[in-house]
């Protein structure tokens, strides 16, 4: 399998579990298994491209956007894919907005530890 496919796939599963987990934990985030297909392809897709935009924008703050950046940038993809995708993703709440982002954004870093051959845009850049 290619690197890049590799590492999508790894991404996607990392999302599932992340999004199974945050609608486990808390009651103000839903998903129905229906849309949560499309939201995990939504938001794996804007996840890799606003971490391109960023990273390409502002290389000089790419260790620092990898870790406070990160966070902000799993925020606006969920809020994003929030919006897109209708009834079946559907985030409630501050203690949800707040919690759903930090529960997805842990495993994005968690991927990151795992997805080693993902090609790094910049040297000492870390996945959100």
């Amino acid at each position: 399998m290619p690197v890049v496919a590799q590492s999508i796939l790894i991404s996607l599963v990392a999302n599932a579990a992340s999004f199974s987990l945050a609608a486990w934990v808390f009651d103000g985030f839903s998903v129905t298994i229906g849309w949560l297909i499309a939201a995990i392809a939504l938001f794996t897709a804007l996840t890799v491209v606003l971490r391109a935009v960023v990273t390409r924008a502002a290389p000089q703050f790419a260790r620092v956007s990898a870790i406070l950046g990160g966070l902000a940038l799993t925020l606006v993809a969920l809020f994003l894919t929030d919006l897109v995708v209708p009834e079946g993703f559907e985030i409630h709440g501050w203690v949800a907005w707040i919690g759903v982002p930090l529960i997805v954004w842990a495993a994005g870093v968690a991927y990151g530890g795992i997805d080693d051959q993902a090609p790094a845009e910049t040297p000492g850049a870390s996945p959100l």
